[in-house]
């Protein structure tokens, strides 16, 4: 009878703790995932912000202003498209998306050439009878 109730106990015991290290690796896990995609949150936003501070550099400046910048082939390993949509009479916008996610920014600034393009990689900025064109420099 006592080896029965001390095999029951341990049993008992080590379910316990099987469920305690599961539960506590579950939650550790989920951390870990919520972390990284702020992480990358963050650097979509780091991206979306060079390309900001590239158009309010090249508003700020006189005609005849060109630029190259580069933007990086992904977001934190994670693959991300990015894209100038500027239609006539439209407000200019960046749009940015990634991990099933789109960011948008509208540009306030109506002085954006429609035909203004960007994208991962090369790309260069130029400003021209104060209109400030973006171009994607394809490979």
């Amino acid at each position: 009878m006592k080896k029965a109730q001390t095999s029951m106990e341990f049993v008992i015991l080590t379910g316990f703790m099987i469920l305690a290290f599961l539960s506590f690796y579950i939650v550790i896990q989920a951390k870990l995932v919520e972390a990284n995609r702020d992480q990358t949150d963050s650097a979509a936003k780091d991206i979306e912000t060079v390309v900001i501070n590239e158009l309010k550099v090249a508003e700020s400046v006189t005609d005849g202003y060109y630029r190259e910048f580069q933007l990086p082939q992904n977001v934190n390993g994670v693959q991300y498209n990015i894209s100038i949509i500027a239609g006539p009479g439209e407000t200019p916008e960046i749009v940015t998306t990634y991990s099933g996610k789109e960011r948008v920014y509208f540009i306030t600034q109506s002085y954006v050439n429609e035909s203004s393009t960007i994208g991962k990689g090369l790309n260069n900025i130029s400003k021209v009878n104060g209109i400030i064109l973006v171009q994607h420099e394809s490979s």
